[in-house]
């Protein structure tokens, strides 16, 4: 067959095709770590949220002369596994940026290697104040501080008449650093805070369970909880269990855990608050595909939970922020090529002989000036922290789901709709524990002040002294009770999980029949 003569106007296209595309520069490669805790709800929410992040950015701007490219690494909750992570990421792998670790113990220490070796670290859920910019030079918190929501929940306080708050927390760095904000809050508000309830985050269901019913017996009914997911819902569960989720009682969740409503099981009428994340098309769009992919990655999930809370909103930002910042790097700033630290003069393990990153100055400049319209609406980091800009006011109903009443700003309180200015406090309805619509009080008669009276013989044989006795003080006519049926009675006592009061009441002689029915009839 005749051989087929190329059409040359073909051809020079072809060709011009080909040498536009050489033309064209390659995008630089941005290499980023990304240390958290993949089995966590936070997690597994980082896991599925930061790279569909980045997909969205290159998508949206596909001429980007940079590309951020990820490093996972899992450190199952271990602060010494975060930090080794951290160390082979900037020495061994030459990241020029951290996102994450994803707790407040684990960014403090990772953000004191990093500021060594001048290797940001952005951090999208290392809320608590332990762990600030002001700590570590090279540390930057996408997320909103613990300490910010300490002024609603007070104004919620003040709103409702609570004279008396006790905080229940996790009893470490991330919960113990939030009670001194909330504490300070709380007496500018004109609320004390009686005592505090402090667990740790390994604390059994036993161990739990005890505290609440502690505190069941003494007289304050508003508590605030900050903790964990795995603490806070053995928390609340313990609670309901000891009659604490009823009439009279009043719960707020801080922001950590309204995220994370179906890591909790938060039973009707507690109060939540999270951060305000303005409703845009965009977030529809990217709240629609981002459920559609957290559930192709975690199948187990449950489908009525795969919803996108403040974490999915910060690390979502964050991933955009250091997308955009990454654009400012040079191939200078990159070299050497796939190279660690450099200018080090200690082994691997040698934390004062740490190296410097050459980009790193330039990086974290660039992170913290940055400003865009977010998911969760303007970002800007003001002194290397997340902007506050309202928290919304939510009740938990029965399934699960919130329903909004209201919002706190810092300058204008609490009101019931968002940019109306004058809003006085007020709120939507609130549907308080045991489908109450009345607000609790905040406190009752404790149960340590109704004595449980105990009926003694008064007549005894003196030879059964040693069994049982009863005293009365001719001065004071203060009744004693003594022997071993007593001191058997009492260590039982002792071994109940709250505080049980008791009074001895002299009983006369009587047939035991008639003593008992005295009992059943509440005399004793």
């Amino acid at each position: 067959m005749a051989g087929h003569t190329p059409n040359p106007l073909f051809l020079l296209l072809f060709l011009g095709c080909l040498l536009f595309t050489a033309a064209q520069p390659q995008p630089l490669t941005v290499t980023v770590g990304l240390i958290i805790d993949g089995g966590s709800p936070v997690g597994k929410i980082a896991n599925t949220t930061i790279p569909m992040a980045l997909d969205d950015f290159y998508a949206a701007f596909p001429r980007s002369p940079a590309r951020v490219r990820l490093l996972h690494r899992d450190s199952r909750g271990d602060v010494v596994a975060a930090a080794s992570a951290a160390l082979e990421l900037m020495e061994g792998r030459g990241v020029r940026a951290i996102l994450g670790p994803q707790s407040s113990v684990e960014s403090a220490f990772v953000a004191d290697l990093a500021t060594r070796a001048e290797v940001p670290v952005v951090s999208f859920s290392a809320t608590s104040p332990s762990v600030s910019p002001g700590g570590g030079r090279f540390f930057a918190r996408a997320a909103l501080s613990d300490a910010a929501q300490a002024g609603a929940i007070a104004a919620l306080a003040g709103r409702f008449g609570w004279r008396r708050v006790v905080p229940v927390y996790q009893d470490d760095d991330y919960g113990a650093a939030f009670v001194p904000f909330l504490v300070d809050a709380l007496t500018a508000e004109g609320s004390e805070v009686p005592y505090r309830c402090a667990l740790p985050a390994g604390a059994s269901a036993d161990a739990v369970a005890a505290a609440m019913y502690r505190m069941e017996s003494l007289q304050t009914r508003a508590f605030v909880l900050h903790a964990r997911p795995d603490l806070a819902g053995r928390v609340l569960a313990a609670a309901e269990a000891a009659g604490m989720m009823g009439e009279s009682f009043a719960w707020v969740i801080t922001d950590g855990l309204t995220g994370l409503l179906g890591s909790i099981n938060a039973p009707q009428g507690v109060i939540g608050l999270a951060p305000y994340v303005p409703t845009t098309p965009r977030l529809r769009d990217v709240r629609r595909r981002w459920a559609r992919r957290f559930m192709a990655e975690h199948p187990a999930a449950d489908a009525e939970h795969a919803e996108m809370g403040s974490y999915a909103v910060w690390a979502y930002d964050a991933a955009w922020a250091v997308a955009f910042a990454a654009e400012h790097l040079t191939a200078g700033d990159l070299s050497p090529p796939g190279g660690g630290l450099v200018g080090g003069t200690g082994g691997p393990t040698d934390f004062a002989g740490l190296g410097k990153s050459r980009s790193g100055k330039k990086f974290l400049e660039a992170i913290t000036s940055t400003t865009f319209d977010g998911l969760g609406g303007r970002f800007q980091l003001v002194d290397g922290e997340l902007a506050v800009h309202a928290f919304r006011v939510l009740n938990i109903m029965d399934n699960g789901k919130e329903r909004s009443i209201g919002f706190w700003t810092k300058d204008g309180g609490l009101t019931r709709h968002l940019g109306v200015g004058g809003g006085g406090g007020e709120l939507a309805p609130v549907i308080w524990p045991g489908e109450s619509t009345v607000a609790p009080r905040g406190w009752v008669v404790p149960t340590s002040a109704r004595r449980l009276r105990v009926a003694v013989p008064g007549s005894v044989n003196p030879g059964y002294r040693a069994i049982v006795h009863l005293d009365v003080d001719a001065a004071t006519n203060r009744t004693t009770a003594g022997g071993f049926v007593v001191e058997v009675f009492e260590a039982a006592v002792r071994l109940l999980p709250y505080a049980l009061p008791v009074e001895y009441v002299k009983a006369e002689s009587m047939p035991y029949d008639k003593l008992v029915q005295m009992v059943a009839d509440g005399l004793y």
